[in-house]
């Protein structure tokens, strides 16, 4: 039980040395957003509500470079693109812009089945960034270190030919947002009322005894 003084803020500083700042340093919880395929752009091979990619059909498109292309739908250089996928001929990808705070994830689950005798390669695009998938399955991620408006895409391209189909499924598609507050905020606030707390503590004991 709080005894509540005439001096408000002896009232306040024994609520806060009593360990009620415990409040004040509760962490923020992450928020996650579920990315709706549907929003996406999409060029090529693309079915299933935009969550299977395929190579190897005869509605993929060219890559190269050029206004038709898979690069330049995807807003990533032909170079680049050549030299992390060395031969790639046609292919098919989903592509959309996102708002994005330092510290956010952009994440998702993939299956990759080939079926070709060369190696087709699966892959994620965020700005001009390549990375291949690799592997049958797994989880990617992508954790961003600057704010920006950026243009993420997921694609499939044949290597050194065109026969036979490749898919690449795509599922649970987030982007977990860190919150605006960080640690040290609440911390620091907690740690400066808990002062307060002590100190009219002790001036309500020391005028006790008065």
């Amino acid at each position: 039980m709080l005894t509540t003084f005439k001096n408000p803020l002896l009232t306040l500083g024994i609520a806060l040395s009593s360990g009620l700042t415990s409040i004040a340093i509760s962490a923020p919880a992450y928020s996650a957003t579920f990315v709706d395929l549907n929003t996406f752009n999409s060029i090529g091979d693309v079915n299933s509500n935009k969550t299977v990619i395929n190579s190897g059909s005869s509605n993929t498109v060219l890559t190269g470079g050029g206004g038709d292309s898979l690069e330049n739908f995807l807003g990533i250089n032909a170079v680049d693109f050549q030299n992390t996928i060395s031969d790639n001929q046609y292919g098919s990808a989903i592509t959309n812009t996102f708002n994005i705070n330092t510290g956010d994830m952009f994440s998702f689950e993939w299956q990759f089945i080939q079926d070709n005798q060369y190696p087709d390669r699966a892959f994620v695009t965020i700005a001009n960034n390549i990375q291949l998938l690799t592997g049958n399955s797994g989880t990617y991620s992508y954790t961003f270190t600057s704010p920006g408006i950026y243009n993420i895409g997921i694609g499939v391209v044949d290597v050194a030919d065109s026969s036979g189909t490749s898919t690449l499924a795509v599922s649970n598609v987030k982007i977990v947002a860190v919150p605006w507050e960080t640690d040290a905020l609440p911390v620091l606030s907690s740690t400066m009322l808990f002062g307060i707390g002590v100190w009219a503590k002790r001036k309500y004991a020391k005028n006790s005894k008065s």
